[in-house]
């Protein structure tokens, strides 16, 4: 995309997920390591015999996309309170972007279409696969919307729900692992797949208006990139490379960044590859920049996971403080170079200014997010 670019704010957020309903409850979450992962009903998990995974209490829309359909729309009705919702464009990253089964009285479309209809938007819906970047990269999308003024508001994210299709295929796998994500850990096993959605409103920062709320922060920089080489075993260079754009796009150097929310799976390969690539962005001084991993309370959100940790950035911003790496200790080596935030509570950091969210996707696919505090 070309043209004039605004810059984009994020004025509102909205998630569902397995931190609870609304943003206090999510916050709550990361800052105390307790959140809901009751054991899967939705569907036989009978044959499985590995794999952690949980479904949010109280929706119950149904399986697969209706489901998560479900997840979003109470996503989208929180980040959207108080506007007006006619030129008001949805891109959501999932990763089953299959069309939403007809039912009576509903029309039938993609995710993010079904959710615009359900909602009243009437501006662009757009649906994004990505795997586990999904929604990180819709959010980069989204920005590109708003910042060249083909969407006033726009309001993007990520949702997923735990799926037998999914959680079997990732168990068949071993993927996952018997008791949640333990990112960074010697001792983690695989990860935990959960469900949810989060949101985020975007609008251009001058548009803003004395009605509008104070903008929580604003999207800086996005970076994306798709790896080539092995399916499942993602390399550094890609991730590199997408944050390198992110600071790129920022106009930012690695010396502005206060702080790092990675997308630390709780896998060997994963969380390795990831920590390569920071430490060839930042260099010696990634010991001295405070890093973490939110899935240790949340576990793998799936389409989900990079929207709620650009949201766990934004409200890191807004809190001046960086939220613990639950289940993190004890530390594997390769991080003993890392500022991995490790206190029974949020590291309070009035100063932060600039966040880095890095989400990563099976299949070697990169998204780079960079938030600055206003």
């Amino acid at each position: 995309m070309s043209g004039t670019r605004a810059t984009v704010a994020v004025t509102g957020l909205g998630v569902c997920g397995p931190g609870g309903v609304g943003v206090s409850a999510l916050w709550e979450a990361l800052a105390t390591g307790r959140a809901h992962h009751p054991p899967l009903t939705e569907f036989d998990a009978t044959g499985a015999t590995l794999g952690a995974a949980g479904q949010v209490p109280g929706h119950t829309g149904g399986d697969g996309v209706w489901r998560a359909l479900d997840l979003a729309e109470t996503a989208v009705r929180e980040a959207l309170d108080g506007v007006d919702r006619e030129r008001v464009a949805l891109v959501l990253g999932t990763t089953d972007p299959g069309v939403v089964p007809p039912r009576p009285g509903h029309f039938t479309g993609d995710l993010a279409g079904a959710c615009a209809e359900r909602t009243g938007l009437g501006g662009e819906a757009l649906t994004i696969a990505n795997a586990s970047a999904s929604g990180a990269a819709a959010i980069a999308v989204a920005r590109d919307l708003v910042a060249l003024g083909e969407a006033p508001v726009a309001v993007v994210g990520g949702a997923d729900a735990v799926t037998d299709m999914a959680f079997l295929g990732l168990n068949s796998l071993r993927t996952l692992g018997p008791e949640g994500c333990r990112p960074f850990s010697t001792e983690r096993r695989g990860i935990g797949v959960s469900e949810g959605a989060a949101v985020l409103r975007l609008e251009p920062f001058h548009d803003a208006g004395p009605n509008a709320p104070a903008p929580l922060a604003v999207l800086a920089g996005c970076g994306l990139t798709n790896a080539t080489g092995h399916l499942a075993a993602p390399g550094a260079d890609g991730i590199e490379l997408a944050v390198r754009l992110a600071l790129a796009d920022a106009g930012l150097a690695p010396e502005d960044i206060d702080f790092v929310n990675t997308h630390g799976p709780g896998t060997r390969r994963g969380d390795t590859a990831e920590i390569e690539a920071l430490r060839a962005v930042f260099g010696p001084r990634l010991s001295s920049i405070p890093v973490n991993s939110v899935k240790g309370v949340l576990w793998h959100l799936q389409g989900g996971a990079g929207a709620v940790e650009a949201m766990a950035c934004v409200l890191s911003l807004a809190h001046g403080a960086v939220t613990p790496t639950w289940g993190a200790e004890p530390v594997d080596p390769i991080c003993a170079d890392l500022d991995l935030v490790l206190e029974d509570g949020p590291r309070q950091l009035p100063d932060l200014r600039t966040a880095l969210s890095v989400s990563c996707g099976l299949g070697g696919m990169n998204t780079a997010l960079i938030f600055r505090r206003l």
